[in-house]
C-alpha cells in the first residue's frame, strides 16, 4: 500500500495562489539524479517598464491596497494562455493521418482525457515520487528545470489549480507532492514558451528524459490518436490489468463518451462510473485501515472559510458517512463493490444510511449528481 498523506493540522491556512515559488532552501529536498541543479531555467523577461506603468497601490473603500498582481504576471499568464489556446486549435484543426474520423471538439475532448492521464502520471510518480511521500522541509520548494512538464500537462495543471479548494484539498490528501510546490511558478512556465510564436521552447534532453522515465510517456503531446494506441486499465471488480484502446469505431474506448470495457479474466464489464466507485471503496479501506491519517474528500476543508477544519471533526464526519466502529474489519475494494454495488446510486444509499444511522424512516433528500 502506498504511503499515507501526511497530517494537515499544520498544513498553510490558504490555497495556493499564482506567485512564483520561492528558491529552494539548502538541504531541502529534490529529486534525485536529475534535479537540474547544473541547468538554467528559461524564465519570463516581462516587456522592459511595463511594472512601471500603474501605481502599486490602489484606493479600495477609502483605504489603499497593495496591488496582488503586476502587469508582467499578467503578460506572463496571457502567454500560457495564448499557448494552451493555439495547442486547441492546432488539436482540433489536424491534417494528419485519422483512421477514425472525428469532429474537431471530439478531437479536443479525446486529447483532453489523454492529457489527464498523462498529468496523473507527472503528478504521483515524478513530482510526488515513492507513493506520495510526506510534505517535508521548509516551505515550498522550486520546481526543477528538468521537471517542468509537456505544455498539454501544464494546461491541465493550470486548469485544476482553477478551482483552489478541490486542488488544494486533493494536496493534503493525496498529492502531497504537488503540495510542496506551492503556488504555481508562472513566470518559469511562461519562460517555457516563446512569447512571439507561442509555441513551447525545445526540451533539454535531460527534461524529456525525466518526463519519459517517470511517466513511461511521451514528452511529445499526442496531437493525434488512433485505434492502435492503447491504455492499461485494471478490472474494478478482479484488478487484472486489461489492454483498453483510447479510441474505436464503435465509440466505446478510453477517451471516448460511450467508453464501456469488460474485463478479460473475469468477463465483469465496467466503465467511467465503475472506474469512479472503486476510487471510492479505495479511499473507503484506507480509512478503516488508518482512520486518523485517511478522510473522505470533502471533509477535509472548511467550506466556508476555505481553510482546513479540525482534524477530529474530519475524522469524525468520515466515521459517521462509513459506519466505521472499533473492530469492523476492513474489506478490499472489490469486495466492497460486492456488497455495496457498482453503482453511484448505491453507494449514495449507503453513505445515507451512515448518516442517518437508526433513523430510517426520516425522509431521504437526494443529493445532486
Amino acid at each position: 500500500m502506498a504511503a499515507p498523506p501526511p497530517s494537515y493540522t499544520n498544513a498553510p491556512a490558504e490555497a495556493p495562489a499564482y506567485t512564483a515559488a520561492p528558491a529552494v532552501a539548502a538541504g531541502s529536498d529534490a529529486l534525485p539524479g536529475y534535479d537540474g541543479s547544473n541547468v538554467q531555467a528559461n524564465v519570463f523577461v516581462p516587456s522592459q517598464g511595463i511594472d512601471d506603468m500603474l501605481p502599486n497601490h490602489f484606493k479600495v473603500s477609502n483605504q489603499y491596497v497593495k496591488a496582488q498582481v503586476t502587469p508582467s504576471d499578467l503578460q506572463a499568464h496571457l502567454v500560457l494562455l495564448g499557448a494552451f489556446h493555439r495547442l486547441r486549435e492546432e488539436v482540433r484543426t489536424f491534417k494528419g493521418r485519422a483512421d477514425i474520423p472525428m469532429e474537431p471538439d471530439e478531437r479536443w475532448a479525446v486529447f483532453l482525457q489523454r492529457a489527464v492521464y498523462r498529468f496523473q502520471k507527472w503528478a504521483v510518480r515524478m513530482i510526488g515520487r515513492d507513493g506520495q511521500e510526506e510534505v517535508r522541509g521548509e516551505g515550498p520548494r522550486v520546481l526543477a528545470p528538468d521537471e517542468v512538464p509537456p505544455l498539454d500537462v501544464l494546461m491541465v495543471w493550470h486548469t485544476y489549480m482553477l478551482n483552489p479548494r478541490t486542488y488544494y484539498e486533493d494536496c493534503l490528501r493525496k498529492l502531497p507532492g504537488l503540495l510542496r510546490l506551492g503556488s504555481l511558478p508562472l513566470m518559469q512556465l511562461a519562460g517555457s514558451i516563446d512569447s512571439d510564436t507561442l509555441l513551447p521552447h525545445p526540451p533539454s534532453e535531460r527534461q524529456v528524459a525525466a518526463f519519459t522515465a517517470f511517466t513511461n510517456q511521451p514528452f511529445e503531446c499526442p496531437l493525434n490518436t488512433t485505434s492502435d494506441e492503447t491504455v492499461r486499465i485494471r478490472c474494478p471488480d478482479c484488478s487484472q490489468p486489461n489492454t483498453v484502446p483510447w479510441i474505436t469505431y464503435k465509440g466505446d474506448g478510453f477517451a471516448q463518451r460511450g467508453f464501456e470495457c469488460m474485463c478479460n479474466k473475469c468477463q465483469f464489464k465496467f466503465n467511467r462510473e465503475t472506474l469512479g466507485v472503486r476510487k471510492f471503496y479505495e479511499d473507503m479501506e484506507k480509512c478503516f485501515v488508518k482512520p486518523a491519517r485517511y478522510f473522505l474528500a470533502n471533509t477535509v476543508l472548511d467550506y466556508h472559510a476555505g481553510t482546513p477544519a479540525d482534524v477530529l471533526w474530519s475524522q469524525a464526519l468520515t466515521a459517521t458517512v462509513l459506519d466505521l466502529r472499533p473492530g469492523k474489519a476492513p474489506a478490499p475494494a472489490q469486495i466492497r463493490g460486492k456488497q455495496i454495488g457498482w453503482t453511484m446510486e448505491a453507494v449514495e444509499s449507503y453513505c445515507r444510511i451512515g448518516m442517518l444511522g437508526q433513523r430510517g424512516n426520516r425522509t431521504w433528500i437526494a443529493t445532486p449528481r
